[in-house]
């Protein structure tokens, strides 16, 4: 990935290293913590080997931010769906949640997406009774539309979609 790491004010988003795992993985205390951010086939408890698998790091673009001062603040996924730039496993460091790492992670991973990518639209889907990061990607500019056909527990989840930066 040429011009990689980007850099926005205090924040480094760069492409996420084998050793970022470790952390990320001891953000999650318990089988719900994982649930919600991994969804119902991720594994818990996890090894790293398996909390790799489970994150599909093969298949996914992978991403963490960085504060200025090079802590870990937050990390996330994103891949192509449905002619979509589809945002997935979006997660904050604990101490940092509600403090902005997380909107400015989604922020520039779709910055990163339409660097290189020609996408209308990006998507995400989240839990309902996840009310934090609900309100924080409609303050992004995501809606909810209508649940796609081939997607699980649309009883569980909410859909949603925005248009490309480019195209507001």
């Amino acid at each position: 990935m040429s011009g990689w790491p980007k850099q926005d004010g205090s924040w480094i988003l760069a492409p996420a290293a084998d050793a970022d795992f470790d952390e990320v993985m001891s953000w999650f205390p318990d089988a719900e913590s994982v649930d919600i951010w991994g969804g119902p086939r991720f594994r818990y408890p996890f090894t790293g080997e398996t909390f790799r698998e489970d994150c599909r790091i093969d298949l996914m673009a992978s991403y963490v931010l960085r504060s200025e001062d090079g802590r870990l603040a937050a990390f996330g996924q994103s891949y192509e769906r449905d002619g979509r730039g589809h945002l997935a496993r979006l997660v904050s460091s604990p101490p940092l949640r509600g403090q902005g790492a997380g909107k400015q992670l989604i922020r520039m991973i779709i910055a990163a997406l339409e660097e290189t990518h020609d996408y209308d639209e990006c998507s995400l889907f989240v839990y309902r009774h996840n009310l934090p990061a609900y309100r924080c990607y409609l303050s992004l500019g995501f809606r909810v539309v209508e649940y796609p056909d081939d997607a699980p527990m649309a009883d569980r989840c909410y859909f949603l979609t925005r248009k490309a930066t480019r195209r507001e």
